[in-house]
């Protein structure tokens, strides 16, 4: 078994791509977002390489996504956006299609779904981001092109058979780290890191430790100190309202000002670490719990990004799993995750299929 930050670190990262609820596209960003887009474009006057805890699925977060793509003052400061959602293995294809080429939608498709995570990039949101990516460079919004880094494990799962063949990608974290050390500050490039909210902090709860299993912005500002900023989401007005971050949407720099924001408590923000997978009148569902001793906010990130109240979260439609051959290999593949780590994702997909099959709305 897994130490326990790697072992919820990657349940976070499969977490609510499991329950089958369905959104739609979810709101535009707030016309107001223009103030927020400023300031973390100045962002990169610090660092070269900008880090955002991303809540998988949040259809709230990727529409601010998108606006932050087409908007020339911050991504034209940028030279490559690295993502979780995609194996690094299919760089080429991913190239490819950012640079404006052809390509057919199964090779897209491969570079998210033959990744370590069975569910979650199936979310619209992620063809979105690629695409949006893609139309930096078709529109010539900069004057350079902008490139999308893969940093998942390079899986291929035609070789993978065994709990101890996937044990090698085990680290995820390191494998993100190593291609933004390959492909931007080897380069000396300047990156905007997507990643989720859990590879995103500097410090764990205290109950968990800073052990050898470090983060995304651990491991980064260990090996290159002072050349990341960490930004993290604040999930509710609540929050936002207790931290005095004014409407949406909101950037706050945590170490600037008189040091209240830097001294409260990450757990006002933090997104669930404890995850286990339950049976709710009779379907799957996660059970989450947080974290009671996270440290300050200060010791966890660099900036705060409040972007509203709505949790409305973008599903795919459950019958993409009918595929015969898509579905029997993720029934192979969840086998392989249940031998490395216990969890058991098969419920899930029996879930899934079910929904499907009873004709469920696709949004």
């Amino acid at each position: 078994m897994f130490p326990s930050p790697v072992r919820a670190r990657l349940l976070a990262a499969m977490l609510a791509s499991a329950t089958p609820v369905f959104a739609g596209a979810g709101p535009a960003a707030p016309p107001s977002a223009e103030p927020a887009i400023e300031a973390l474009a100045r962002q990169f006057d610090l660092h070269p390489l900008l880090l955002f805890g991303e809540v998988h699925r949040s259809a709230t977060q990727h529409a601010f996504f998108a606006e932050l793509m087409r908007d020339p003052r911050f991504i034209c400061r940028v030279d490559d956006i690295v993502v979780e959602f995609g194996n690094a293995r299919l760089q080429p294809v991913v190239d490819a299609y950012v640079a404006g080429e052809d390509v057919d939608d199964a090779g897209l498709q491969a570079a998210w779904r033959e990744t370590a995570v069975p569910f979650a990039w199936n979310s619209p949101v992620y063809a979105a981001f690629y695409a949006a990516a893609r139309d930096v460079n078709l529109f010539h919004r900069c004057a350079h092109p902008v490139r999308v880094v893969l940093g998942d494990p390079p899986l291929d799962w035609s070789t993978i058979d065994s709990a101890q063949a996937l044990s090698a990608y085990a680290d995820r974290d390191a494998a993100f780290v190593a291609a933004v050390e390959r492909e931007v500050l080897a380069k000396r490039r300047t990156a905007w890191l997507v990643a989720g909210q859990l590879h995103a902090v500097r410090a764990l709860p205290a109950s968990e430790g800073n052990g050898p299993d470090a983060t995304v912005a651990q491991l980064i500002e260990r090996r290159h100190p002072g050349l990341l900023a960490c930004v993290s989401p604040v999930p509710s007005r609540a929050a936002a309202v207790r931290l005095g971050l004014g409407e949406a949407p909101a950037f706050a720099d945590v170490h600037a000002g008189p040091g209240r924001l830097s001294r409260a408590n990450f757990g006002l923000i933090a997104p669930g670490w404890k995850v286990q997978l339950v049976q709710r009148d009779g379907r799957p569902a996660w059970d989450v719990q947080a974290a009671p001793d996270w440290p300050t906010i200060g010791d966890v990130t660099d900036a705060l990004l409040y972007l509203g109240d709505d949790a409305a979260y973008a599903f795919p439609s459950p019958t993409v799993y009918l595929e015969p051959h898509y579905q029997q290999e993720l029934r192979r593949r969840i086998g392989i995750i249940r031998a490395w780590n216990g969890q058991d994702f098969g419920p899930v997909l029996d879930d899934l299929l079910r929904t499907a099959r009873d004709g469920a709305p696709d949004s």
